[in-house]
């Protein structure tokens, strides 16, 4: 599979790794704490040609002890694509920035976005694509809805993690 698809399915579901950021402005400067931990989920991804598929992912976040820095890896799984990510992210005054990684498609990029009411807007940069993604966030749950640049092999992805309760 070459680069190009690789990169634009890990953007695709990099968003997975920054999607309960809202939470460190809806609430006070420490609730990027309650982040920590574990989340999991399954998701869609809707092809540009062809039949959607489904996945499961699970999201492990590691806050810093004064919430302004994150760490989060991630590892996804569907019948024909496997990702296993890592993000470091800085939160500075409503603005997101940091880098990801696809440690397993040797990929890389930037993101960068901004804290809104209910959630955030996020742009995921790459060498091989770019993507817009948007996030609604509650202390249990994320959904989640991811949409790359066009001519890419992805229309869309949307996925809902939990951490509170079965998943």
């Amino acid at each position: 599979m070459n680069r190009r698809l690789f990169g634009t399915l890990f953007t695709s579901v990099v968003w997975l790794l920054v999607s309960g950021l809202h939470i460190l402005v809806a609430q006070d400067g420490t609730s990027i704490l309650t982040l920590a931990g574990r989340w999991a989920g399954q998701g869609t991804m809707i092809p540009a040609s062809g039949p959607s598929e489904s996945f499961k992912c699970v999201v492990t976040y590691f806050p810093s002890e004064n919430g302004s820095r994150l760490r989060q890896n991630l590892r996804c799984k569907s019948a024909n694509y496997q990702f296993d990510g890592a993000t470091q992210l800085q939160i500075t005054a409503g603005k997101v920035t940091g880098r990801w990684q696809d440690r397993l498609n040797s990929l890389d990029g930037t993101i960068s976005g901004t804290v809104t009411p209910d959630g955030f807007h996020i742009l995921l940069s790459g060498q091989f694509f770019d993507a817009k993604m948007t996030v609604v966030s509650s202390p249990c749950q994320q959904s989640v809805n991811v949409v790359p640049e066009e001519g890419t092999p992805i229309k869309k992805l949307s996925a809902v993690l939990k951490k509170c309760g079965p998943s």
